[in-house]
């Protein structure tokens, strides 16, 4: 066997190291052939510009009139563009080449862009069997009937556009692999879909030397709405209705598919939705004309996925292509009508309309049989296979003749629909409520500790009139320990516990062998205990769509990678610059054009800000820090770690900071020159003299040195920005965290005071216990104190913290699923010590532990904190807390 290439290792003779990926490439023949050197699109436009003798800006006079030209294209509609560039003191001042916004436009459509757009006409005339069957008279339905417009791009240069783009250079990958935890090739790793299963198997299947390209689809319905009316009449909403399709390509990395402003999709059509009211079932016929426009719009991928297209790609390199539909990406109503089904039935197996709340996997639909049972309805023969199989009468699926594809297998897990607002929102979240009660739920939620980042509900959760995928993540993070106390039943809890486990686990960006069974046993343990709400009248079955839906995640994940580059949160976020704002910028009569011109105007500025960062590059190469998606780089993160020997006056270190770890303080302190009064008053610092004496003394080795006392004043910190260890599973390079420690604020008459703030953070209690992982060496700490070392006591070159202990996280309580965690005292005081920032490990949530009942009102107050005796550790607040459960 072909020996690994070995990734990120930072160790190669430790095995269980988990940042380390043994990368086996495809070893069944020669893959991705280089057929010869091509030139990009980038390339031939710096050719033309050289031989033309124009400055990189061409057809703009300087870089000025680019940035003037960028700024106008993606910030003022068209009347206001003309209007400013005819302004005297833009045309004396400024004096651009473009003085109105007619010539603008004529600049800016010389400007290489995308995939041209074409409008096709379809006509229907009331014949149900014409859209989607009658292929030969799909052409001319008659001049009674409806015509409607199809906007299409060509499927095949748009795959071109994007395996070409050198932007994506380096962030494109051209053959399969399969890559493992260890050496020895014993656990699986899948995060890319060249990953998974299914582009290795596609790779047997062509012939040697190809190069696949899994095309990526995505369709949602769109609703675009407008108001007609006048001033004496009641204005009336007209509503569009259209599909956007989408399309990638899983050579591209999940991180550039993820990010819109990466344009690694491009919108693919604009798909008619009519009413169709000259048919009978205008229902059918609205199904069938999907399926008709889609198969027109798809129709350049059946030869080029037979036989290849020779693309020039992001390298430079020609290899011979074959674009190949290996995931499709929609909401439930849409994978039905894509797969031919009724929506009561699933789109990805043959599981019965009544059995679909069982936990057993059934016989997946295959795209052979499934065609010919189609082909039989429609000629009459009447297969009993249609009706157990839940099909609908369309006759021509537009995936019929794709090669290499099957669209079952296609049909992609989708978390935003199914889990976030579809079996959390839709059905668990309504059981327990219903349960609970909806005053004594909302009062769990306002009583609920702040955490950054945590949305907190200050009116509870039942008067929330409008539900996003965001707010449903926010309720996960304590959903279950307001149900603590609650829920009548602890299977109720254990059920709860279930679900979130699989919606976690489900959202992992990398996976393994592991995090799958732990996938599927999760989905095992919630099945067991979901009778619970059948038992006390919330529920009378099961029998739900997107329950059954939970069956299909593992084996997708296996074939396609993880969810995260295959979610409907993609798609969505789309809709705002393909259609909404595309919409925005039409006059709203014939918009389909206007849209699809503005569309193409903007790709081409898009185009060209790539082509020009690309050709600053080649004139001067230079190391770029990697963007951070989190808002935050390396660079604005010192290290906790000094590069020379760390220079104290009185104090002698006996450790350095731990490398990979930093932190972040403002460059005042917020609170100057405070006293030890003033922080045993307003921050609870009870034994802050003593604590600081004790964590010099172990600095000094004997060595005789200042005495802190309570004249002292110390410049303190309101919070502090730590950066998180590395996450196994999911993408946190550079991800930061604030930790605040301050007492209530007053800010002004206008504004009611800031409510105190002392978070708890994971910190580090004992470093040899600590390598065993988990939460072995750790202690949950409440920051009270950050403060610096004033300069008579000694130098120490990094802030310190005062914090008051938890008791060691020796306590699971099973029936919750967390460890609980309870004060520290000494004497009936607080257990409290001084530690060095760097010992900050990550912030963690604490949750009161509910009673039985109604909630206490001083904690509805904001007082859980300080009243609570006993404490859950929030399993749920982050993925690193969840993960270091597992």
């Amino acid at each position: 066997p072909q020996a690994a290439q070995v990734e990120d290792a930072n160790d190669e003779e430790d095995d269980e190291n988990k940042s380390t990926r043994y990368a086996y490439e495809y070893n069944e023949g020669p893959v991705a052939d280089i057929l010869g050197k091509g030139e990009t699109a980038f390339e031939k436009t710096k050719e033309v510009q050289d031989s033309l003798g124009g400055s990189a800006y061409s057809p703009f006079e300087d870089r000025e009139e680019w940035e003037l030209a960028q700024w106008l294209i993606n910030n003022v509609n068209q009347r206001a563009t003309d209007e400013f560039l005819k302004l005297p003191v833009t045309r004396t001042r400024m004096g651009p080449s473009y003085r109105s916004n007619h010539t603008f436009m004529k600049i800016i459509d010389k400007l290489p862009s995308g995939p041209e757009w074409r409008c096709e006409l379809v006509r229907t005339h009331g014949d149900l069997e014409e859209i989607g069957h009658n292929q030969e008279r799909d052409e001319d339905h008659g001049t009674g009937g409806e015509e409607m417009e199809l906007w299409v791009r060509d499927p095949v240069a748009c795959v071109k556009e994007l395996m070409g783009n050198p932007a994506f250079h380096g962030e494109i990958a051209y053959a399969p692999e399969k890559v493992y935890t260890d050496r020895h090739g014993t656990v699986r790793w899948y995060d890319e879909m060249w990953t998974g299963d299914w582009w290795w198997e596609t790779q047997r299947r062509l012939p040697q030397g190809s190069t696949v390209a899994p095309v990526i689809l995505a369709s949602d319905k769109t609703e675009l709405s407008r108001f007609k009316g006048d001033k004496n009449a009641w204005p009336v909403v007209l509503i569009y209705h259209f599909y956007t399709v989408y399309l990638s390509i899983g050579n591209l990395s999940k991180e550039v598919r993820r990010q819109p402003t990466r344009h690694g999709s491009v919108l693919l059509g604009y798909l008619p939705v009519s009413n169709l009211k000259s048919f009978d079932d205008n229902s059918l016929a609205r199904h069938r004309l999907f399926h008709y426009c889609m198969r027109r719009l798809l129709q350049p991928l059946v030869d080029a996925g037979r036989n290849g297209a020779e693309m020039v790609c992001a390298d430079g390199q020609i290899r011979r292509v074959f674009p190949i539909v290996a995931a499709y990406i929609g909401d439930h109503p849409e994978q039905c009508l894509v797969a031919c089904c009724a929506e009561n039935r699933c789109p990805k197996c043959l599981v019965p309309a009544k059995e679909r709340g069982i936990n057993t996997p059934f016989q997946p639909r295959d795209q052979t049989h499934t065609t010919r049972t189609l082909h039989a309805q429609a000629a009459g023969q009447y297969p009993p296979e249609f009706v157990a199989e839940g099909l609908r009468p369309i006759f021509s699926p537009f995936w019929a003749d794709l090669p290499h594809a099957d669209i079952f297998t296609a049909i992609t897990s989708d978390i935003l629909h199914q889990l976030h607002q579809g079996i959390f929102k839709d059905h668990f979240k309504k059981w327990c409520t219903a349960l609970v009660g909806k005053q004594d739920f909302d009062a769990r939620f306002r009583a609920m500790p702040m955490f950054s980042g945590l949305r907190h509900f200050k009116d509870g959760i039942s008067k929330v009139k409008q539900w996003t995928g965001a707010d449903h993540k926010q309720v996960q993070r304590v959903f279950l320990a307001a149900l603590v106390g609650a829920a009548p039943h602890p299977d109720v809890i254990k059920a709860g516990s279930s679900l979130l486990d699989f919606i976690y686990l489900a959202q992992y960006q990398s996976h393994t062998d592991r995090t799958l069974v732990a996938l599927q046993q999760a989905l095992d343990s919630f099945h067991t205990a979901k009778d619970i709400f059948v038992e006390l009248g919330c529920r009378e079955h099961f029998n739900v769509p997107k329950i059954h839906s939970l069956q299909h995640y593992v084996e997708t994940i296996r074939s396609l990678g993880s969810l995260d580059g295959l979610n409907t949160e993609t798609s969505e976020r789309l809709h705002i610059d393909f259609a909404k704002k595309a919409y925005a910028a039409s006059n709203r009569r014939d918009y389909f054009i206007q849209m699809t011109r503005w569309l193409q105007r903007q790709e081409a500025v898009i185009w060209f800000s790539s082509y020009l960062t690309w050709r600053n590059e080649i004139n001067h190469p230079a190391t770029h820090p990697t963007d951070d998606c989190n808002g935050s780089s390396e660079s604005d993160v010192p290290p906790a770690h000094a590069t020379s020997p760390l220079n104290y006056t009185v104090i002698r270190p006996t450790e350095i900071l731990p490398s990979g770890l930093s932190y972040r303080v403002s460059k005042r302190p917020q609170y100057s020159r405070k006293t030890v009064q003033y922080l045993q008053q307003n921050h609870g610092a009870v034994h802050f003299v003593h604590a600081l004496q004790n964590f010099l003394g172990t600095l000094t080795n004997g060595q005789e040195y200042f005495q802190p006392n309570v004249n002292d004043r110390f410049d303190c910190f309101s919070n502090v920005v730590i950066q998180l260890p590395p996450h196994d599973h999911m993408a946190t390079r550079n991800l930061t965290a604030r930790i605040r420690s301050h007492p209530q604020r007053d800010n002004g008459p206008r504004k009611p005071p800031t409510s105190e703030r002392f978070d708890t953070v994971l910190a580090l209690f004992d470093e040899e216990l600590q390598q065993r992982g988990g939460f072995h060496g750790l202690r949950v700490a409440e920051i009270r104190v950050i403060f610096r070392l004033p300069p008579h006591l000694g130098s120490y070159p990094h802030p310190l913290v005062y914090v008051h202990w938890f008791k060691a996280l020796n306590h699971f309580d099973s029936s919750v699923g967390m460890f609980r965690a309870i004060r520290s005292t000494q004497q009936r005081r607080p257990n409290a010590t001084v530690i060095p920032i760097h010992h900050l490990i990550q912030p963690c949530h604490l949750i009161p532990k509910f009673p039985n009942g109604a909630v206490n009102p001083r904690w509805v107050q904001g007082h859980a904190m300080t009243d609570a005796d006993v404490f859950y550790l929030n399993r749920y607040i982050d993925f690193s807390i969840f993960d270091r459960y597992h």
